[in-house]
């Protein structure tokens, strides 16, 4: 029954529709097109250059590049990349050498076969070119970035690394050409000139892109020397009786001296006799355990501020010592004692420092020599004058009064002496460069010339003892 009504429906609605549309061509009907043959033999391109992963964008940094690939099967006409003809080399392979613009690119490669039949085949490639140079590595003596890398020798073997995608063509170290393998490692034997010595390091890749980098390799000066220890004897006076009036200053001036030695240089052993302490044995004691106890490659400092006195009618200068009570010599230390102790302190370098009158009768006979400071070559001065055995004096005046006043507590040549210390900037400063900084000073501002010179007859070869300043 439901079949009988469902046939009975399909002729009415046919026949309605043939009603309505007559004489016309019914919605319903199929109208015949032209058949289209599809060739399955098309061209296919298998790319080999460069290796891309389809629907990615390649990232170069060569401005030229090889586009290279198969096609199957081999009988084409032509490849076309980006509308210029590329190589065909048989068997279906093929290459063109194209120029990148700067940013993304698109390259169009299309195949033409011998039918007429195209393929085409797009691919994206991103240009930025490479302006970075090498990364420079120091790898020996180490270095940290903003850290001077310290040396005790003369001359290094500097050992670096430079690494470069596209290699690494040239280094140069101070316009001195390195050593370069291929792995990028260099090296290159460098003098170091005493204090900073500074590594300019240039590294140039394959494609001329420069890297320049600075390092610092310090030198310690003092390595030069191979100082024993650094001890001083340091006597300071105030407190006179009887004859010998108190003195103001000299105790302010041995406590401020024997500060800046122990805070500020390299000073082993700093021994201080002070006012009731500096008497005539004690002083005399302390200078023969220094003959005894010092060896022969230790630098000595003896400075003495007290009263100082000259016997005109024995043509001999003396040291007053604090329990010195009478103006008789037989309480005091004559500058011949000292000066037998200056000799036989068995010391590389002795310095005398004396800030009292008379001070200068220490120097007899003519003037000495030592070596002239050279600035254009330190590490040869140094060494050479390290090397001589020195026995010097540094007095306030010569044959004559000295003042105890000045500035700040201090005598005027105690006061420049301990400032020049203070100033100094250098890591070696010896007793020449010292005096030269300070001596105007105290001709300027007093009616007393500062002298320098060595002590006769002690052994002195015209070496200088030389401060050590601490980091």
């Amino acid at each position: 029954m439901k079949k009988l009504i469902v046939i009975i429906l399909s002729i009415l609605f046919c026949s309605h529709v043939n009603a309505q549309f007559k004489g016309r061509t019914p919605v319903g009907r199929i109208v015949p097109i032209k058949e289209i043959k599809v060739d399955d033999n098309l061209p296919t391109i298998t790319l080999l250059e460069p290796e891309i992963i389809d629907g990615k964008e390649l990232s170069v940094s060569e401005k030229m590049i090889t586009v290279r690939g198969v096609v199957k099967p081999a009988e084409i006409n032509k490849i076309m990349v980006n509308n210029i003809s590329a190589v065909l080399l048989g068997n279906g392979e093929f290459y063109s050498n194209y120029t990148l613009n700067f940013g993304k690119n698109i390259l169009s490669i299309k195949v033409f076969d011998d039918n007429g039949n195209i393929t085409e085949k797009s691919i994206a490639i991103s240009w930025t070119p490479d302006l970075t140079g090498p990364v420079i590595k120091i790898i020996d003596p180490p270095v940290t970035r903003g850290i001077k890398a310290v040396s005790k020798s003369d001359v290094i073997l500097l050992k670096g690394e430079a690494y470069d995608e596209s290699g690494v063509s040239e280094v140069l170290i101070n316009e001195r050409k390195a050593i370069l393998k291929p792995t990028g490692e260099f090296t290159i034997n460098l003098f170091l000139q005493p204090g900073d010595n500074q590594l300019i390091i240039r590294a140039m890749d394959s494609k001329s892109n420069v890297t320049i980098d600075t390092f610092f390799v310090s030198r310690k000066l003092e390595s030069i020397i191979a100082a024993g220890k650094y001890i001083a004897l340091i006597i300071g006076i105030n407190s006179y009786e009887g004859y010998w009036s108190p003195l103001v200053n000299a105790v302010n001036d041995a406590k401020a001296f024997s500060e800046i030695l122990e805070n500020e240089y390299m000073f082993d052993t700093v021994i201080t006799l002070i006012d009731k302490d500096a008497t005539r044995n004690n002083i005399i004691h302390e200078l023969e355990l220094l003959t005894s106890n010092v060896k022969g490659n230790d630098n000595v400092l003896i400075y003495y501020s007290g009263h100082g006195q000259y016997k005109k009618e024995l043509n001999k200068g003396y040291w007053v010592p604090v329990d010195a009570k009478s103006n008789s010599i037989a309480d005091f230390i004559s500058n011949n004692e000292v000066k037998t102790f200056m000799g036989g302190i068995p010391s590389k370098h002795t310095l005398l420092i004396s800030d009292a009158c008379f001070a200068g009768d220490i120097f007899r006979g003519r003037s000495t020599e030592s070596v002239p400071f050279n600035p254009n070559n330190l590490e040869r001065y140094y060494r050479e004058v390290y090397s001589k055995t020195s026995r010097v004096a540094l007095t306030s005046g010569g044959l004559e009064e000295v003042m105890d006043a000045g500035k700040e507590g201090h005598s005027i040549f105690s006061y420049y002496l301990i400032k020049a210390l203070k100033e100094n900037n250098k890591k070696l400063l010896d007793a020449g460069q010292l005096f030269n900084d300070f001596r105007i000073a105290v001709s300027n501002n007093s009616e007393q010339t500062p002298l320098l010179q060595v002590i006769r007859d002690t052994g002195d070869e015209g070496g200088q003892f030389i401060f050590v300043r601490r980091n």
